[in-house]
């Protein structure tokens, strides 16, 4: 067996072991400098691996983005923020209520701010973020393939596989498109391991990394689950270095950085402590909003296990890709019993199980979770996946290596062509195959004559009711509708509110219906604070236009009397 290799240190440091020499170990280190240069850098075959890798991710992620699925509230919300700061200068067209830090929507803005005709540039204004989404994911797929060829000791494999699911899983493909938070942290995320395995071990590589991480927390808080395993990566990758401490203290410092900048925004702003200093669930504080309120109400919210019937995994991730789900958790599992086995020889394996088991953690945990929130899963899923295949492939006997290719090419072809799956194929309402919905079916056109008869029909000045989706929309483009809100604003936010004559039905000219907002509105109608729109929608209100593909329905509905 090859003796393993030793890494370099920091600038001015002699060459460091990575890990501790072990004559047992089964697996190449995490991060080898000095390793040959057929694994040190990407040879021909990695190259073209690589390249097919970035092809593929921009053919499945690219074609028909602009059709499906269907624009979402939530990245509605994101470029609507993303508008207030390039148009308003502030976080938020509404209150800022902290519910989010707002590193993704700022990254959007620089973004749209950067496009020729910014929110204009490609049709609908969610249309550039996606475009962003898209850039991202590719990113993204650089980082994942480096980090599973690095943690496989340099083999194809495993890089190759985590790759084929990052990109085709129809799970994977129908979020990865949207512009969400959750895109966004991922891309940061990998970027901090990446920096940290690639072998190239500055004195600034603590640095860089923390900083990458600590954006990633102002991005999508929950990228902290993912903190212990990559401050462990660092441990790790610096054990024998002269200069661990400054590595460390500069992971740390950069990590924070963000994060203290946060802080520091709402403490100058008054908005840190609540009102009161109280910390009611029951009464909430009233006077202004606060930053720490926020995140206590988030702590102790409470949606059930996910486990139970109606769930998004039972809904929604589970039909759209059983298999990653299924394979991903087995690999996930394994990763764990054998990198526990293997951390002193090697954490590879570790290091892939535990962050796959840190965002398992965080929606399994009970708290309220959205259906988009499986996104930091699928990378690690499909890095945990990636890698037991490479193992299984380097046990097989001495004479079937050559197999291996073979095999794994049909298996891939099996899965892309198989319709039970739907990565490329499923059956039709008839039986018939087609391609898969993410290739086949387009959605956001509904959308499209949606707004198209608001500024046909409706004038500029009439107050509107309606979701996040086609908020920037109908803000943006000329004529512009000021007074047309979303629901979520219009009974939380108090100077939305007051448009409406302070909550009053009779000042509602018309409720543009989304898909599902009628549901949302109920949802969020616990304490009645919806009761004014939905009386106004079931009793005093005519159905003036109406739009529905499958399960996707769209309405508009004129108040009466108003």
């Amino acid at each position: 067996m090859r003796p393993l290799h030793s890494g370099t240190g920091p600038v001015g440091a002699g060459p460091v072991p990575v890990v501790s020499p072990h004559p047992a170990a089964t697996a190449p280190p995490v991060s080898a400098a000095r390793q040959p240069a057929g694994v040190r850098s990407l040879d021909r075959t990695a190259q073209i691996a690589l390249i097919l890798a970035l092809v593929t991710g921009l053919i499945t992620h690219a074609y028909h983005l602009f059709q499906y699925p269907l624009y979402s509230t939530d990245e509605g919300i994101y470029v609507e923020r993303a508008w207030a700061v390039i148009r308003e200068d502030r976080l938020s067209p509404q209150t800022y209520v902290y519910d989010h830090a707002p590193g993704g929507w700022i990254l959007i803005a620089l973004w749209e701010f950067l496009l020729p005709a910014h929110f204009e540039t490609f049709g609908n204004p969610v249309n550039g973020g996606r475009l962003l989404a898209l850039l991202l994911h590719l990113a993204s797929v650089l980082f994942l393939f480096q980090i599973a060829r690095k943690l496989s000791g340099g083999g194809l494999i495993a890089p190759v596989v985590a790759t084929f699911l990052f990109n085709f899983s129809p799970l994977a493909i129908y979020y990865q498109r949207m512009i969400l938070l959750d895109n966004i942290m991922v891309f940061w995320v990998l970027l901090s391991i990446y920096l940290l395995i690639r072998g190239r071990h500055g004195l600034f590589t603590g640095l860089w990394s923390g900083l990458a991480l600590g954006v990633a927390v102002v991005t999508k808080e929950n990228a902290i689950f993912f903190a212990p395993t990559i401050f462990y990566l660092l441990l790790r990758s610096t054990r024998q270095d002269s200069n661990r401490r400054f590595a460390l203290t500069f992971w740390l410092f950069a990590s924070a950085v963000p994060t203290l900048g946060y802080l520091l925004f709402a403490t100058l702003r008054g908005e840190l402590l609540p009102a009161q200093l109280s910390l009611s669930l029951s009464h909430p504080p009233q006077g202004h909003v606060s930053l720490l309120y926020e995140l206590w109400f988030q702590i102790h919210r409470n949606q059930g296990t996910l486990f139970a019937p109606g769930s998004f995994l039972r809904t929604q991730w589970l039909p759209k890709d059983p298999f990653l789900l299924g394979i991903g958790t087995a690999a996930m599992l394994y990763c764990l019993v054998v990198g526990w086995g293997e951390r002193k020889q090697n954490p590879a394996f570790l290091v892939a199980g535990t962050l796959a088991f840190e965002i398992a953690f965080y929606l399994g945990r009970g708290s309220v979770i959205l259906d988009f929130y499986v996104l930091p899963l699928i990378p690690m899923y499909a890095l945990c996946t990636g890698l037991v295949a490479d193992r299984m492939a380097k046990r097989l006997p001495a004479s079937t290596p050559r197999l291996a290719v073979p095999i794994a090419a049909i298996a891939a072809a099996a899965l892309l062509v198989a319709p039970s799956g739907g990565y490329v194929l499923k059956h039709g309402t008839y039986g018939q195959l087609q391609a898969a919905d993410q290739y086949h079916v387009p959605l956001t056109y509904l959308q499209q004559e949606q707004i198209a008869w608001v500024r046909q029909h409706i004038p500029p000045t009439d107050k509107i009711i309606t979701d996040d989706d086609i908020w920037v929309a109908l803000h943006d483009a000329k004529p512009s509708y000021p007074d047309a809100q979303s629901h979520w604003n219009a009974v939380s936010d108090p100077r939305v509110r007051n448009i409406f004559g302070g909550g009053n039905s009779q000042d509602i000219n018309y409720i543009v219906m989304s898909n599902g907002m009628k549901h949302a509105m109920i949802l969020n109608n616990a304490n009645g604070q919806e009761n004014w729109i939905l009386s106004a929608l079931d009793n005093n209100s005519t159905e003036v236009w109406q739009a529905t593909r499958g399960n996707v329905s769209l309405a508009i509905y004129q108040v009466q009397g108003s």
